[in-house]
């Protein structure tokens, strides 16, 4: 019995100091995910975990709303996440703080995506003032043109407009010809009214900017006159100014609101600009209500000029924090996440990976997908706007109330132009270093 009990007690004693082992040898990190599928992330981490058994994740959680401000504040104090996830326009000011570690000894060692760093979309946005990179691009989205095909057809278009003057005129015959509204932008007035998008839209295909940057890393500068800005207001104020989009769009200004997508399922509009999340509430909802009933909508590019059909990457980063005391194990996370096999194909599978090889919008319905991937083929990056002197809130609340004082008569496109051509010229010249 007592050699028994020894026996006992020594397999004991191994088992203790084989967990003691494996606990010494395992590394607890953080990662920090603010978008709603956190079963599906889990899941996929549960596959990064067996894959590195060396390695365990804890998914902390908290609101797109909450996450810029609790992480600075985590950094500042040396409790920041190892691994956070970040809104495109976040790591400029981030790296400024302090609040990430570099990568580019990372990304030297190993490389990462599919096939290298040099096909990621949006790299600048990572970029710190210092030139070195501290956030790797995760995900990626953008706005596309969708359309009721039966409307226009009804005004005489069998094909979506490709010019921004065809475009008004499709809108203006759909209005005449069937009773709907055409284009039924938002137009209304607030702190992140989109507007600030369409505009932009219109100026980036005639290869304008509010802000542009000199080459090889040169000043900042303004890149368009007020005669053009001008040019931008004249062209949505005519759209209400002829009654195609209603003057009741000027009490909404969200891109996502409830009159554009009820709006467009109903099929008392035909037109619409808006980021795929949109299009697809508006298919789903016709889908749902209106079962067995084919499907009218189609999606397209925004029209084009001089310099093609220009929207924005918008999406997601991921970054280390400063004070991560694991950075390598950190980095294996990150390489593992932006790998399509098995985050993206399994589980994160709402989302499109912001590398060119693999940049597409098949999880889309097939009826908006080939659209929306041919806007994104043509994005472009926050660049300037979002790296330079100028803060993107304030030219997007200045280009707001600029637009909105021309669409209710308030101001002749000139003056606002002018005043808000002055305004993001000054704010530039304080900010210049």
């Amino acid at each position: 019995m007592l050699h028994e009990l020894k026996k006992l007690l020594a397999a004991a004693s191994l088992v203790m100091c084989a967990a003691a082992a494996h606990a010494q040898s395992t590394v607890n990190i953080t990662f920090r995910f603010n978008d709603p599928e956190a079963p599906q992330m889990r899941q996929a981490l549960d596959e990064f975990e067996k894959a590195n058994p060396d390695i365990k994740v804890t998914m902390q959680r908290v609101s797109w709303g909450d996450a810029q401000q609790q992480f600075l504040r985590e950094a500042a104090v040396g409790s920041a996440p190892d691994v956070a996830q970040l809104a495109f326009v976040w790591p400029r000011a981030f790296s400024n703080a302090g609040a990430l570690r570099p990568l580019d000894d990372l990304i030297a060692k190993t490389g990462i995506g599919v096939a290298g760093w040099d096909e990621f979309v949006s790299r600048d946005l990572g970029t710190g003032a210092d030139g070195k990179t501290y956030a790797i691009p995760f995900t990626t989205d953008t706005f596309a043109m969708i359309y009721n095909k039966d409307l226009l057809k009804a005004a005489g278009y069998e094909k979506f407009p490709t010019s921004w003057a065809d475009l008004r005129a499709a809108s203006k015959a759909v209005f005449e010809k069937t009773g709907k509204a055409g284009w039924g932008f938002p137009a209304g007035s607030c702190g992140t009214p989109t507007i600030w998008f369409l505009t932009n839209f219109y100026i980036w295909s005639k290869g304008w900017a509010f802000v542009d940057q000199q080459p090889n890393g040169g000043k900042y500068f303004v890149n368009i006159t007020p005669d053009q800005i001008a040019e931008a207001f004249d062209y949505y104020n005519q759209y209400l100014k002829e009654g195609h989009t209603p003057k009741q769009n000027l009490s909404f200004c969200l891109w996502g609101a409830p009159e554009v997508v009820e709006g467009m399922v109903n099929g008392d509009m035909a037109i619409a600009s808006a980021p795929d999340s949109v299009a697809v509430q508006i298919v789903s909802t016709f889908k749902q209500r209106f079962p067995g009933k084919p499907v009218p909508f189609e999606a397209a590019p925004h029209p084009a000029d001089v310099n093609g059909s220009k929207t924005f990457f918008g999406g997601r980063m991921l970054g280390i924090g400063a004070n991560s005391k694991y950075p390598e194990q950190a980095w294996r996370l990150i390489r593992f996440l932006t790998t399509p096999d098995p985050t993206f194909t399994k589980y994160y599978t709402n989302y499109v990976q912001p590398q060119r090889p693999i940049m597409n919008y098949d999880r889309l319905p097939a009826e908006i997908a080939p659209g929306f991937t041919a806007q994104l083929k043509s994005a472009r990056s926050w660049g300037a706007y979002n790296n330079g002197p100028v803060a993107i809130p304030f030219m997007w609340n200045a280009v707001g109330r600029a637009a909105g004082s021309v669409f209710i008569g308030e101001k002749s496109s000139k003056q606002a132009a002018t005043e808000l051509h002055d305004a993001i010229s000054r704010e530039l010249a304080k900010n210049q270093k």
